[in-house]
């Protein structure tokens, strides 16, 4: 680590100073600690672009009004394992605490549970939850996008229609879950804008330019008009990302009443979270968590590769990465830190994330 330019803070003073500036900012205690405890998760489970660089994007929306510091939760409908809520762009991180505790809690009664959320404001990395719901041994799909985003092109097409659509899930087994979290994109559109930020070409063509021609430059999603994002599967089979993109505006917009069809401001999202109870399906609990222990023992016996970097199945860095931070310390730029340090001077909080001799 560099120590001119990166500081190593704990998560906890991390979380307490995230949450205190979301506060000066305008949020009720509660729900800045939901927002705060999100974005420290996601940088201790290692997206970056969703953790405290996210921070300064949701304080410049609590101060337009984007993010609503006030406001009820709506319930659409309900009949015990489905339910809808609706929300005024609510904090997405404390709505979404709320529609997993609801989802866990009916899971007692209901081998499926099934649960939709419009209207709430951006809710961070989707790894982020996915934990706490492994840890009751149940099995999850969560699918999410904002449709005041249109990044991705459909196959043949040069305009974009939707965007990166993340879908997650987690997989209890009778050791460390495994946790997906990916983009239907080959790059979500904040690790482009990090890439430009930097000066850097992205590692392959994972854009495409505003002809329809694949490019490694980020520049391009911000030229007029835009290029956009390529598909999971790029420039061959860049139509099977693009259909698993369909099915999360199916699942997230369409049937949680918030699709494209109806005018959007960025900053929105609509939500999909299914809970499924393996005790109540096959040979229950006992059978699945060997089945799914099982595959990752075959996975773990498959020849590693010449010259790779070993096997490593989906969240298993994430948890060791987390794992090594609570013990360590998160690393954070010197030059990001300075920028939140002049947010809490602009919504005049006496909160520093810099010590006078860092």
């Amino acid at each position: 680590m560099n120590d001119a330019s990166e500081l190593r803070l704990s998560a906890g003073e991390v979380r307490a100073k995230a949450q205190a500036l979301l506060c000066a900012a305008g949020l009720v205690p509660d729900k800045a600690l939901a927002v705060a405890r999100r974005l420290v998760e996601a940088d201790l489970l290692g997206h970056r672009t969703h953790g405290l660089q996210q921070l300064p994007v949701y304080l410049e929306r609590l101060g337009d009004g984007r993010i609503a510091t006030s406001g009820d939760i709506e319930v659409l409908s309900d009949s015990g394992a489905c339910f809808s809520w609706t929300t005024p762009r609510l904090p997405g991180a404390w709505v979404m605490e709320r529609l997993v505790e609801q989802a866990l809690e009916r899971s007692a009664q209901h081998p499926v549970v099934t649960a939709t959320l419009s209207n709430c404001s951006h809710i961070g990395a989707l790894q982020a939850y996915l934990e706490d719901i492994a840890q009751h041994n149940l099995l999850a799909m969560l699918m999410v996008t904002d449709p005041g985003v249109a990044s991705m092109a459909p196959p043949g097409g040069v305009d974009a229609v939707i965007t990166s659509n993340p879908i997650a899930a987690c997989i209890p087994t009778q050791g460390n879950p495994i946790l997906i979290d990916q983009t239907t994109t080959l790059v979500s559109n904040g690790a482009v804008a990090q890439h430009a930020a930097q000066g850097v070409p992205l590692p392959g063509n994972w854009v495409r330019d505003n002809q329809g021609r694949p490019s490694d430059d980020p520049h391009v999603l911000s030229t007029n008009p835009p290029g956009t994002l390529m598909p999971l599967g790029g420039e061959d089979f860049g139509y099977k990302g693009f259909a698993f993109g369909l099915l999360v505006e199916a699942f997230a917009l369409a049937l949680s009443g918030f699709g494209r069809d109806r005018p959007q401001v960025r900053g929105a999202q609509g939500v999909f979270l299914q809970l499924i109870n393996p005790a109540c399906f096959g040979l229950g609990l006992t059978g699945f968590l060997a089945a799914t222990s099982a595959l990752v023992e075959q996975c773990r016996n498959s020849r590693p590769a010449a010259n790779g970097t070993g096997i490593r199945l989906p969240g298993e860095r994430a948890l060791r990465g987390k794992k090594a931070q609570l013990n360590d310390g998160i690393v954070y730029s010197r030059a990001a830190l300075i920028e939140l340090d002049a947010w809490a001077s602009r919504v005049e909080s006496d909160i520093r994330f810099l010590s006078p001799r860092s």
